[in-house]
Formats: C-alpha cells, structure tokens, sequence
C-alpha cells in the first residue's frame, strides 16, 4: 500500500484597500496645511516646500538649521501620530522595484523641476506663479496617465467599488479635535508673531537672534502641522493618491482635490499680503521666488519626470517622510533613499 502523500494548501490573502469620498477630511486637512503654509511665509519669509527643504540637504549640502527645524517637525508629527494611533496598519505597497523606480523619477523631477505638490502645487499656485501652473499641470497629466496605464490601483490593492458611493465623514468628536489643532496652531503662529514684534520694538526694530530662534520654532512647528494636514486629509496613504489620480476608474476618489482646494484658499490671501510687507516677523526678509522666472525646458521635464513618479507609486516626500516615522517600513525607507539618489543624480548630470 504506497504512503499517503500530503497535500499542503497555501492560501495567500490580499489586502483589499477600500476608498471613501472623504470631503470633509479633505477640505479639513488642506485647511491645516494652509495654515501651515501660512505661517511659516509670515514669519520666517519662506515658502513651504518639502523637496526643495530636502534638495538644498541632499545636493550642496546646505546645513542651515531652518531645514533640520523643518523636517524635524514632519518626522514629529509622525511620531505623534504614532503614539496617538499605535495600531496602524500598512496599506499593500507598488512592489519594491516599481518603489524605487518612482522614487528616482520623483527626486530626480522635484530636483529638476524646483519643488512639487507643496512648494508649486499649494504655494506657488497660490502665488499664482505661471511656472508653478505649468508644472503643476504637467504633473497632474502625468500622473494621471502613469496611475492610469501601469494600473497603480491594482499594484496598491485598491478595490474597485465606487468611493463616492462610500462617502465618509468625520464624528463630532473628531470634528472637535480638528478644530483645537486649526486653533492651537493659528494660536501658536500669532504669539510667535507677537514676541517678534514686541522685540524688534525693544530693540529699536532690528533683527537679533532672539528672531532667529524665533523662526526655528516656527519651522519646527509648521513642519509639524502640515504633518498632521498630510495624515488627517489623506495625502499620507499612496491608495488614496491613486484613487484620486486613476480618474477612469470605478473606484475614483475626488477627496485630494479638496485638500488642494482647503490649502490654496488660506495660502492665497497670504501671499497676497506677503507681497506689501516690507519682511516677515521672523527673518530680514522674504525669500520667495519671482513670478516672471520663465518657463524652460528644465521645469518642463522635470514636472514630467515627478508626475510619473507620483502616479507609478503614489507616493510623494512630505507624506513619505511622515509615514516612514508614523510606521516604517521596508517599502517607504526604499522609496525616500531612492529619492535622495534621484536628487543627487539629478544635480550632479543637469
């Protein structure tokens, strides 16, 4: 009688990633990153942008403690995150090699290109830049069509019922936590704009360094609000990017044109006001680019280069660099080194 053979059944379970049309996560969370962005304008002269902090680091080296203070505050606030929400899960990634593919076009784009969805997409559409607009479309398009054609949705596990037939909105408890952080960060911004003020008048209106401490804590704390408008407006989860950019898919999520929308309507009187100060409370003066830089072929290239990058993986630096704090994994880490090289590639051939 031959041996009974054993049959050994593998069964692999997929994540299935369902979206929700979340509009008032959306708006709420874009709202807090124009305040963000808002602050650190005002009071230390800069525009907040993610990839260029992170491109003066990586290419030339510039140590200048704004940029640590900055991206120091991002990291907190995934931390904070973290401590607030032990239990989170990571979402299926595109797979390591399509990773680290969208992470060399991402850094390489944002680096050749001069910023991405934060230093153009909010601040310099909200400056109403043309060469902001111009890249702004261009990597939209092709994100679109890279999330479309290489089919990102699927990669991430995104499942295909309809989000705008799951609509999903905030409690009343979460409506009231959002609300404190809006107010303990407008609260935050305007005291540190009043302890300038009220030293600048001290000192016959000079610049000391009590104002330069001034401007680090508000880098540190604008890095750390926009953190937390990146996790509650969704922008920290690459299916949700996805679901927004695959636009032909059943499973469309229109949230993250509202975090758009949330951030621009704050960023935009604030630029404007920015443009009749004589400086920001903070710092000797503002350092925004010019409106009439033209557009060239570099920008052109590099909103391309981005724009593919973000729709092959769904992922872009701000939100990176929070989740990898949040909840790292090997995925995410992969991606941010990717996008280190990309920059400095970038740099060291163009």
């Amino acid at each position: 009688r031959p041996p009974a053979r054993r049959v050994v059944v593998v069964v692999v379970v997929v994540m299935s990633v369902h979206l929700h049309f979340e509009p008032a996560h959306a708006l709420i969370g874009g709202a807090i990153l124009g305040v963000a962005t808002v602050g650190k304008l005002l009071l230390t002269g800069r525009v907040l942008g993610i990839s260029g902090s992170f491109k003066g680091l990586v290419t030339i080296g510039d140590t200048s403690r704004w940029r640590f203070a900055f991206l120091a505050g991002l990291v907190g606030s995934g931390l904070a995150d973290a401590y607030m929400n032990p239990d989170q899960v990571a979402e299926p990634s595109a797979g390591l090699t399509r990773t680290v593919v969208a992470g060399l076009l991402v850094g390489a784009g944002s680096g050749l290109g001069n910023g991405c969805t934060s230093g153009h997409g909010i601040c310099g559409n909200s400056r109403f830049a043309p060469r902001s607009m111009a890249y702004t479309v261009l990597f939209m398009a092709t994100g679109f069509a890279a999330a479309t054609l290489f089919d990102t949705n699927a990669a991430l596990g995104v499942n295909p019922a309809s989000a705008l037939d799951r609509m999903k909105l905030p409690s009343a408890e979460e409506m009231i936590g959002y609300g404190k952080i809006i107010a303990a960060a407008a609260a935050s911004f305007l005291g540190l704009g009043q302890l300038a003020r009220a030293h600048a008048k001290k000192n016959d209106g000079e610049h000391t360094d009590f104002h330069d401490t001034l401007g680090l804590v508000a880098e540190v704390i604008s890095g750390f609000v926009f953190g937390l408008g990146l996790s509650i407006s969704g922008m920290r989860r690459a299916a949700k990017v996805s679901g927004f950019l695959s636009a032909t898919a059943s499973s469309w999520d229109p949230s993250l044109m509202l975090v758009m929308g949330g951030a621009m309507g704050l960023a935009i009187p604030a630029f404007a006001r920015s443009e009749s100060e004589t400086k920001p409370h903070c710092a000797r003066e503002f350092s925004v680019p010019p409106k009439n830089r033209g557009i060239d072929k570099n920008l052109l290239l590099g909103g391309v280069m981005f724009g593919a990058g973000w729709g092959l993986a769904g992922m872009c630096p701000g939100p990176a660099i929070v989740s990898f704090a949040a909840n790292p994994t090997g995925t995410v880490g992969a991606w941010l080194l990717a996008v280190v090289v990309g920059m400095y590639a970038q740099h060291r051939v163009f």
